[in-house]
């Protein structure tokens, strides 16, 4: 244990935590230091760094394994967006990108943060909120509408809305706000809309904070004054997307539940929408999201929801795909119900046309039994008249 402990410090005093080039061991070694003590690190079989158990309670702080971390900490580096009021000189440090995404995970107060980083309350604050926007400011890199989808394509994404539960914000007459009630949450809320790439790991639309007053079909319809609607795209590309019975009324911008539908028709909207279901169960595994939203206003809740949605890119693209929609279907099932479908629809016509052909039969033996007795009347007419 004593050996274990000197190779423990000794590695963490060698770590830049300013420096762009730190990998995943790196990371992983930050995050335990800073998440649980030396005891609990060493306290595993084998090697503290590859350790299964240190592994997932990486994951379990952070939101992320520490292969993700590392990427998101790299791409902090290339990418070099400052947002808005923040100063270009501010140096990222590893320890405190680890904490805002801690922050996002496990949403502790500031009572709680400050007595596990033995920081002040101003200092957490003010770091933490500041690499988030560095998070978040990746979104244009991240979460981008693919320029071509491909001319065969005609469903392009699947669109759904993300609720979150917020504070009651303050009317001026009444005590609440109906503009904000979430069907979803049963309360006042805040919703983002999101379109998944059908047939890759992919988020490519995203667009809010709306009031959760507004529907699904609103929010696609009308959109918001920055990024206009999800509508208005889809019908400058010349695509559709996928949506639940929320979004009747766009035939040309999106499809939804048709009764008339085939089978295989039915089946792939249905995988579309349990792979979108998935991302949206992704997204509230984080605590930030999935509570109650504890901060006023839009603003912190945009930062937290877009950040949130880079990491989970970031998570799809290394080693945290969605399904594969195709998997499980066999061809030959739909070519079968196809041909099926066919010798029902050939058995049914030759059936019509006998039952026709019988009724004519029919019809002609009638017409003769009457001319027949018609002719007797006529013969019988003439006896009584002479």
């Amino acid at each position: 244990m004593k050996a274990k402990s000197l190779i423990l410090f000794e590695t963490m005093s060698e770590i830049d935590v300013h420096g762009a080039a730190l990998g995943p061991n790196e990371i992983l070694r930050c995050g335990l230091e800073l998440m649980c003590s030396e005891k609990k690190i060493l306290r595993v079989d084998g090697d503290p760094w590859t350790s299964k158990t240190n592994v997932q309670r990486f994951k379990d702080h952070c939101g992320a394994s520490h292969c993700v971390a590392a990427h998101i900490w790299k791409d902090l580096h290339a990418v070099n967006q400052v947002p808005e009021g923040h100063s270009p000189n501010a140096k990222l440090s590893i320890h405190w990108c680890l904490e805002a995404l801690r922050f996002l995970c496990r949403c502790k107060r500031e009572s709680e943060r400050e007595a596990a980083f033995d920081k002040s309350r101003k200092t957490l604050r003010k770091w933490c909120w500041c690499h988030l926007k560095r998070i978040q400011a990746l979104k244009s890199e991240k979460i981008v509408v693919p320029d071509d989808f491909g001319k065969d394509e005609v469903w392009t994404m699947s669109v759904d809305g993300v609720h979150s539960a917020a504070f009651e914000p303050a009317h001026a007459v009444f005590s609440k706000d109906r503009k904000c009630f979430s069907h979803k949450k049963k309360r006042a809320g805040l919703c983002y809309e999101l379109g998944v790439h059908v047939f890759e790991s992919k988020l490519a639309w995203m667009n809010g904070p709306f009031p959760s007053g507004r529907n699904d079909n609103g929010n696609f319809a009308e959109g918001g004054p920055e990024q206009g609607s999800l509508k208005q795209k889809l019908a400058s590309i010349g695509k559709k997307a996928l949506g639940d019975k929320t979004c009747n009324g766009h035939p040309s911008e999106c499809s939804t539940f048709n009764a008339s539908d085939s089978r295989s028709v039915k089946q792939f909207k249905s995988r579309v929408q349990m792979r979108h279901e998935k991302f949206n169960g992704m997204m509230k595994e984080f605590s930030c999201l999935a509570n109650c939203f504890r901060h006023r206003g839009e603003h912190k809740f945009g930062i937290c929801f877009e950040a949130t949605a880079v990491i989970c890119q970031c998570r799809m693209e290394n080693g945290e795909p969605l399904c594969d929609l195709l998997a499980g279907i066999r061809p030959e099932e739909d070519s079968d119900f196809e041909s099926d479908s066919d010798d029902e629809e050939s058995s049914s016509e030759s059936s019509s046309d006998e039952s026709s052909s019988e009724t004519r039969s029919s019809s002609d033996e009638d017409d003769a039994d009457a001319d027949a007795d018609a002719d007797a009347d006529t013969d019988t007419d003439a006896d009584s008249s002479e």
